[in-house]
C-alpha cells in the first residue's frame, strides 16, 4: 500500500475535527485550472469566429481584386482590348469550361488570370456574377463596375506602388483550407470550452457527507457505508487521486459493488477515506504507520552519515 498523496497543504475546508455531519467542497484548485482552461479555449473559439467571418474573408476579397487586376490585364494583353467578352456573367459555367480547356491545355495567359481569379472568389462563397464578375455590376466590396477599360484602370492605380505601372506586392492569397480550419477552431473552442463550464457546474451539483461520529460516508446518490461495510480499499490509482472501495456482500444497497471515489474534485474526502481506512483496517494502519517512521529513520540517519566530516 503506498503512501497517501496531499492535495493540499493546509487542511481543506469541510475537514475541521468538530464533531457531526461535514459536507464535501470542491477543491478550488481544481475548479480554478477548469475555469482558465474554459476561458482559454473559448478565447481560442471567438478568435476563430473573428478570423472566419472577418479576417479571412477580408483577406480573400484583396486577394480576389488582385487576381482580377492580372486578369484584366493579361486580358488586354492577350487579346487586344478589353471587349465585353471580358464580363463573365456565368461563374459556374466559366470555371467549368476553364476546367475543361485545362485538362486538354487550351489556356493562355488570360485564361489562367481568369481561373485564378474565379478560384479565389469561390474561396470567400462569391459566386454571385452579378455582384462580383459581371459588368457592369455593383461589386460585393461596393465599388461600382461600368467598363472593363476603366476597371482595369481603377485597379492599376490601386495595385501598383506608382503611377508607372510598377507592380506592389501582391496580397497573400487564401488556401482551400484557411477559413474551414477558422470554423473548425471556433467550433472546438466553443464546445470543448462550454464543456468544460458545464462540468464546473455538474461537480459543484454532488456533494458528499462524512459524519465524524459513526464514519459513515454518505454518496451524492444518497447511499452510504461505514468502514465495517468495507473488505478492502484498492489504491491501485491513489497517485491518479482516485480510490476504488470494495463494499462487502452484506451491504444492503451497495454490497459486492466497487464504489469509485474522486479524490480530485472533492475535499476532504481524501481524509475521510484514510479514516475509514484506519477504522476497517487498523492492523494495516498500524504496519503503515510503522514503515513510516522507519522510512523516516533511514532518511535521518543517512543525513547524518552524509553530514559528518571524513577523518
Amino acid at each position: 500500500m503506498t503512501d497517501a498523496p496531499n492535495n493540499a497543504s493546509s487542511p481543506a475546508p469541510g475537514s475541521s475535527p468538530v464533531q457531526g455531519v461535514l459536507r464535501s467542497v470542491v477543491s478550488q484548485k481544481w475548479s480554478l485550472r477548469m475555469v482558465l482552461i474554459g476561458v482559454v479555449l473559448i478565447g481560442f473559439g471567438a478568435w476563430g469566429l473573428v478570423d472566419a467571418l472577418y479576417a479571412y474573408p477580408k483577406r480573400g476579397a484583396q486577394a480576389s481584386e488582385w487576381y482580377e487586376f492580372q486578369y484584366l490585364d493579361q486580358y488586354q494583353a492577350v487579346r487586344g482590348s478589353l471587349d465585353g467578352r471580358a464580363s463573365v456573367t456565368d461563374f459556374e459555367a466559366a470555371r467549368t469550361e476553364l476546367k475543361k480547356r485545362l485538362e486538354s491545355n487550351q489556356l493562355d495567359n488570360a485564361d489562367r488570370a481568369l481561373a485564378q481569379w474565379l478560384d479565389s472568389l469561390a474561396l470567400i462563397g462569391q459566386r454571385e456574377a452579378a455582384r462580383a464578375t459581371a459588368i457592369p455590376r455593383t461589386d460585393f466590396r461596393g465599388d461600382e463596375v461600368n467598363d472593363a477599360s476603366a476597371r482595369l484602370n481603377d485597379l492599376k492605380k490601386r495595385w501598383t506602388s506608382s503611377g508607372n505601372g510598377a507592380p506592389a506586392r501582391s496580397p497573400s492569397p487564401l488556401s482551400a483550407f484557411d477559413i474551414p480550419v477558422q470554423w473548425v477552431i471556433t467550433f472546438a473552442g466553443f464546445g470543448i470550452g462550454s464543456y468544460m463550464i458545464f462540468l464546473i457546474t455538474r461537480v459543484r451539483a454532488r456533494v458528499f457527507t462524512f459524519d465524524t461520529g459513526t464514519q459513515r460516508l454518505t454518496l451524492p446518490n444518497g447511499k452510504s457505508f461505514v468502514p465495517s461495510d468495507i473488505e478492502d480499499v484498492d489504491k491501485r490509482r491513489w497517485h491518479k487521486l482516485y480510490v476504488d472501495i470494495k463494499i462487502k456482500p452484506g451491504h444492503g444497497e451497495l454490497g459486492g459493488k466497487v464504489v469509485d471515489l474522486d479524490l480530485l474534485r472533492y475535499e476532504p474526502v481524501e481524509e475521510w477515506v484514510l479514516a475509514m481506512e484506519r477504522a476497517a483496517f487498523p492492523d494495516r494502519a498500524a504496519k503503515e504507520a510503522a514503515e513510516a517512521v522507519a522510512a523516516k529513520s533511514e532518511e535521518s540517519t543517512g543525513a547524518a552519515a552524509e553530514d559528518k566530516p571524513a577523518v
